[in-house]
C-alpha cells in the first residue's frame, strides 16, 4: 500500500529530463486548431482542391451539353460577318504598278439558318441519345467523386482520433515504465533489488519510448493528410472536439446488394457503355443502308456591301430565294482494303463492341457483389471482435492496477507486473484499432453500395462530442 501511495506521488509531478518525454506534451503549440467531424466535412467540400477542379470541370461539361443539346433540336442561327482585306496604310509604294487592295471596306453581312438536317433515319438521334447518356453518367460521376472526398474525410478523421488514441495509451505505458525504472534505479543503489531487474526496467522503459515515438510520428502524418485533405496550412495541428460513436450495422446484406446493384458507379459506368455500344451497332447497320437523308436550307438575309454596291436580299443557295426539303443519298461500301467488302469488319468491330460490353457489365455486377460480400463480412467480424475486446481491456486494466500495487509492494515479480502491462496496452491499442477498422469499413461499404449512408444511418453521428477537450 506504501508502494502505491508513492507511485501516486511521483505520478503527479514533472516526468524524467528525457528528449522523448519532452517533446510527449503534443498541445503546446501555436498552430493547433479544433475540429470536429461536421466541420471538416464542410471545409473539405468548400475547399478542397480537387473538389474545386471538379467544380470547373463540372461547369464545362454543362456548356458542352447545351451546345450538343441546341445544335441537335435546334437549327444553327448564326449572324456572319465577311469582308475583304483592305489597305490601312501603305509603307512603300512599288514600281510594278496595280491597283492593290482598295482602301474602302467590302465584303456581306448575314442574318440566317444554316442547313437544316429533318430526318436521317434516326442515326442522328441515336448518337444525341449516346451524348445523352454519357453527359448523364459524367453528371453523376462528378457527384460521386464528391461523395468519394467525403468518405475520404471521415475516413481520415477517424484515423487522427484513432493515431491521437494511440498516443495517449503509449503515453500512459511510458509513464508507468518510467516512473518503475526509476523506482528500480533508487533500489537497486541500495541493493534492495538485483541488476537484472533493474535492467529489465530500463529495456521496458525504452520500448515504452520508441511505441510512444511511433504513434506520434503517425498522429503526425495523419494530421498532414487531414490538413491537406481540408487545404489547412501545413504544419496545422488538430485538437479533435468528437469521439468515434460506436455502432452496429442493423442492415441486412440482401439489402446491400440490392442497392449496390441500382447505385455502384461500376456498374452505372457499364450501364452507359452497353447502351451506347447498342447504338452504335444500330448506327453502322444503317450507315450501310443507301438511305436518303432529307435536309432544307431555310437561307439568310443578306446584306452587300462594296464601292457602289449596297443592298439586301433574301438568299437560300444556288437556286436563288426558294426553300426546298431536299434528299440526299451518301453511303460508300468498300469492296477491298479498311473495312472489308461491304464495310463487313466495320461492322463486326461494332458488333464485337457490343458484346464486350455486356460482358464488362456482368463483370462489373459480380465484382461488386463479391466486393460487397467481403466488406460486409468484415463489417461482421470486427463487430465480434469489439465485443471481446471491450471485456478483454477492462479485465487487463483491472489486472495490471492489482499487479502494479503487488509489485511496490514487492508481493509479486517483475515479469508480471511487465507482462501485465503490455496486456493492458495491447487490450486498449488492439480495440482502438477495431473501433477504427470498423468505422472505416463502415463507409466503404456504403462507398462500394454508391450511397452517401447506410440505410437509417448518417456518417455525421458517428462523431459524438467529447465533453471537454484538454
Amino acid at each position: 500500500m506504501l508502494g502505491l501511495l508513492v507511485f501516486s506521488k511521483i505520478q503527479a509531478q514533472e516526468p524524467p529530463t528525457n528528449v522523448a518525454i519532452q517533446t510527449a506534451d503534443r498541445f503546446k503549440i501555436d498552430n493547433a486548431k479544433s475540429i470536429s467531424l461536421t466541420s471538416v466535412i464542410e471545409q473539405a467540400l468548400r475547399a478542397n482542391y480537387d473538389q474545386n477542379q471538379r467544380d470547373f470541370s463540372e461547369e464545362i461539361l454543362n456548356l458542352t451539353w447545351e451546345d450538343t443539346k441546341e445544335a441537335f433540336w435546334m437549327p444553327q442561327l448564326s449572324l456572319t460577318l465577311q469582308t475583304d482585306s483592305q489597305r490601312i496604310g501603305r509603307i512603300k509604294k512599288g514600281d510594278l504598278g496595280g491597283g492593290g487592295f482598295s482602301r474602302r471596306p467590302t465584303g456581306s453581312l448575314s442574318f440566317g439558318v444554316q442547313d437544316y438536317v429533318i430526318f436521317n433515319w434516326g442515326k442522328d438521334y441515336l448518337a444525341y441519345l449516346s451524348n445523352k447518356e454519357t453527359y448523364r453518367r459524367s453528371t453523376r460521376a462528378f457527384k460521386e467523386q464528391r461523395r468519394f472526398l467525403r468518405h475520404q474525410v471521415i475516413i481520415k478523421y477517424f484515423e487522427l482520433a484513432y493515431f491521437t488514441r494511440l498516443v495517449e495509451i503509449y503515453r500512459r505505458q511510458l509513464r508507468h515504465t518510467s516512473f518503475v525504472y526509476r523506482f528500480n534505479r533508487e533500489k537497486v543503489s541500495i541493493r534492495k533489488i538485483n541488476r537484472q531487474e533493474y535492467y529489465q526496467a530500463r529495456s521496458e522503459y525504452l520500448r515504452a519510448q520508441n511505441s510512444f515515438q511511433e504513434a506520434s510520428n503517425n498522429q503526425r502524418v495523419a494530421e498532414e493528410e487531414m490538413a491537406f485533405l481540408i487545404t489547412d496550412k501545413p504544419g496545422t495541428r488538430y485538437l479533435l472536439k468528437d469521439r468515434l460513436n460506436f455502432e452496429r450495422v442493423q442492415m441486412p446484406l440482401e439489402e446491400a446488394e440490392k442497392i449496390a446493384v441500382a447505385n455502384n458507379p461500376e456498374i452505372l459506368e457499364s450501364t452507359k457503355d452497353v447502351n451506347n455500344a447498342k447504338r452504335s451497332y444500330q448506327i453502322q447497320l444503317r450507315e450501310n443502308l443507301p438511305l436518303p437523308t432529307f435536309s432544307v436550307n431555310l437561307g439568310a438575309y443578306k446584306h452587300s456591301f462594296a464601292p457602289g454596291v449596297s443592298n439586301t436580299r433574301y438568299e437560300s443557295g444556288i437556286d436563288g430565294n426558294h426553300i426546298d426539303v431536299r434528299a440526299s443519298v451518301n453511303a460508300t461500301w468498300s469492296i477491298t482494303g479498311v473495312g472489308g467488302f461491304f464495310n463487313q469488319r466495320t461492322t463486326e468491330r461494332s458488333f464485337i463492341n457490343r458484346q464486350s460490353s455486356y460482358s464488362q457489365l456482368a463483370e462489373a455486377r459480380h465484382k461488386t457483389l463479391s466486393d460487397l460480400q467481403r466488406s460486409y463480412y468484415r463489417v461482421r467480424t470486427f463487430e465480434q471482435q469489439i465485443r471481446v475486446l471491450e471485456a478483454a481491456s477492462e479485465t487487463n486494466n483491472k489486472t495490471f492496477d492489482v499487479i502494479l500495487e503487488n509489485y511496490l509492494d514487492r508481493k509479486t515479480a517483475y515479469i508480471n507486473f511487465s507482462d501485465a502491462l503490455l496486456e493492458s496496452v495491447y487490450s486498449d491499442a488492439a480495440l482502438a484499432e477495431r473501433y477504427y477498422r470498423h468505422t472505416r469499413e463502415k463507409v466503404l461499404l456504403a462507398q462500394e453500395m454508391g450511397v452517401d449512408e447506410l440505410p437509417g444511418k448518417s456518417f455525421e453521428n458517428l462523431g459524438k462530442a467529447k465533453e471537454s477537450v484538454k
